[in-house]
């Protein structure tokens, strides 16, 4: 829970621009209670899917803020997979051994072999320099402007059909679940739209909106196509593992 949400409100309606350390999906529901009164809150991870991210709390009238404004340092490094495959709970096991707090750094982002950091600028000089192995393997991570073009996830684009537009029935035609698994997965808090939670199993989806679904990847709307005959909805969707 974010116990400054006042202090960034007051700090924010005097001119000053409050850049908030990352904030989780409950975080981020919070902060954007403060796009009232003539503020805008904006949120920024390192990149465009990322699910952690940074706040930037302003006056609305005030220019938008820029990438570099919300101090964001990325780190990159490859590792040997024919060694050992390394997951997301090891990394994050390994930078948390060194006391620092979950609001430092951002997403751990892994594709294929090679694993991205999104840092705190303040924090990312002590976390490089003392980052201890992962999985048995001495990583040496550098600075890097932006995760490559090639080592993105990849998003494959497909048609689907549903009876209407509701979250439940779209997460499980993407995901190729059942309506119930998906109920399941929206009321436990699980998933997101546009980073805020939405526990709505009816919730109307709207286009290109990004609906993320915690352990299972991204969906994005891009296009309504047409409805069937049978009064069916034919969406494109992009759908990332």
């Amino acid at each position: 829970m974010l116990t400054r949400l006042g202090d960034y409100y007051r700090e924010a309606l005097d001119g000053q621009i409050v850049l908030t350390k990352f904030l989780d999906l409950e975080e981020i529901k919070e902060i954007n209670l403060l796009n009232k009164d003539g503020l805008k809150v904006y949120l920024y991870g390192g990149y465009e899917e990322a699910e952690r991210v940074r706040a930037i709390v302003q006056l609305a009238y005030y220019e938008a803020p820029e990438p570099a404004d919300f101090k964001i340092a990325i780190y990159k490094t490859e590792y040997n997979a024919n060694y050992q495959t390394i997951g997301h709970r090891n990394v994050l096991g390994s930078i948390m051994s060194l006391g620092i707090e979950r609001n430092t750094f951002g997403d751990i982002y892994i594709n294929n072999q090679v694993i991205y950091l999104f840092l705190t600028e303040e924090i990312s000089g002590y976390m490089i320099q003392n980052m201890p192995m992962i999985m048995h393997q001495r990583l040496e991570f550098r600075k890097v402007d932006a995760i490559c073009d090639d080592e993105k996830n990849q998003e494959v684009t497909k048609e689907i059909q549903v009876p209407s537009l509701r979250l439940d029935a779209i997460i499980a035609k993407c995901l190729n679940i059942s309506r119930a698994k998906a109920a399941e997965i929206i009321e436990a808090g699980n998933a997101s739209i546009n980073h805020l939670i939405c526990k709505n199993i009816s919730y109307q989806c709207q286009l290109k909106q990004i609906i993320s679904i915690r352990k299972f990847g991204r969906i994005t709307i891009l296009e309504n196509l047409r409805t069937t005959r049978k009064d069916r909805i034919v969406l494109l969707v992009g759908v990332y593992h």
